[in-house]
């Protein structure tokens, strides 16, 4: 009997020890799958963090590209109304000429009657009625011409103004040595970068573009060059002496200008200038006032030369013709 019970006793723990034992891995398991729950729970909370930061991302671009398309309405709508001055100066010259050709043909006019009157005096009296009217019909005549002189002066000095001014804007911003360009970049507006180029197919890094000089014509005053401009590559020919290259991008509010102010026979020297600020900087610090007066190109052998415009914010292709 004491065998027996020494037996069971000695037996009895046995049993506790492999039901834990048979238990121990169950409860790893669950452990392991409530720490990839945890692990897929933070993971689509970083998720949705991720995609928060993704849609506020895309707000401000679309802010960013409202703001340019306000931008281009400014700038179109100055260029209008540059072209509706040069149509309205140009009124006024054919106004003038129309009124100088008027004060010639009166001056015709009142030479045939003077002779007409001087005739008549020798056969009306002094005293004679008529004689009067016709003194007085000669002195309202030359007041008339007195009025109409005076009006063509004042319409050919207005006229003159509206040029001069004209041209002040156009040439005001261009630099045709290294002094006028040293001269502009003090003002603090807009960074330069000079440039001394020959021909070639290498690109050349001219501050924030690359330039090519593909070819000279030293006798005509006029290159072709080839451009990269933000990652697109870009052909400018006929581009003449001090005629400004303009280049719209997203990144900036104003335009980079490019001008070549020395063209020899494969050889070329110029500047790049770009604009300091960007955007809402541009409009606080008054840097872009008057960034762009119009979009034609010309024979640029004058300081008067208008500025070629290429807009790269609304591109899709990657040459420019």
């Amino acid at each position: 009997m004491d065998e027996n019970e020494n037996r069971n006793e000695n037996e009895t723990p046995s049993v506790p020890e492999e039901s834990r034992r048979s238990v121990n891995p169950l409860w790893i398991v669950v452990v392991v799958v409530l720490c990839i729950a945890a692990v897929a729970v933070g993971f689509i909370v970083e998720q949705q963090k991720a995609a928060g930061r993704l849609t506020a991302h895309n707000q401000q671009l679309t802010a960013s590209l409202t703001q340019t398309q306000g931008e281009v309405q400014s700038l179109s709508s100055k260029l209008n109304a540059l072209q509706t001055e040069q149509a309205q100066q140009q009124q006024a010259q054919a106004e003038r000429e129309r009124v100088e050709e008027a004060a010639r043909h009166e001056a015709v006019i009142r030479r045939e009657r003077m002779r007409r009157r001087e005739e008549a005096k020798k056969t009306v009296k002094k005293d004679d009625p008529r004689w009067k009217q016709v003194q007085a019909e000669l002195a309202a005549h030359q007041q008339a011409i007195s009025s109409t002189q005076q009006d063509l002066a004042n319409t050919r000095t207005q006229l003159q103004n509206n040029l001069d001014s004209t041209r002040d804007q156009l040439s005001g911003s261009i630099a045709k040595t290294h002094a006028e360009l040293v001269a502009l970049e003090r003002k603090g507006e807009r960074s330069y970068y000079e440039f001394d180029m020959f021909k070639g197919k290498q690109f050349q890094r001219v501050g924030p573009i690359e330039v090519s000089l593909r070819k000279t014509n030293a006798k005509h005053q006029f290159c072709n060059l080839k451009l990269i401009v933000n990652d697109r590559e870009l052909t400018r020919k006929h581009v003449g002496l001090y005629e400004p290259v303009l280049f719209y991008t997203s990144q900036n509010g104003q335009p980079l200008q490019l001008v070549i102010n020395v063209i020899n026979r494969h050889h070329m020297h110029g500047y790049v200038s770009a604009p300091k600020y960007q955007g809402s900087q541009a409009a606080s610090t008054g840097a872009g006032a008057g960034a762009v007066a119009g979009a034609t190109t010309t024979t640029a052998s004058t300081a008067t030369t208008q500025p070629t415009v290429v807009d790269l914010r609304h591109r899709s292709t990657a040459g420019v013709n």
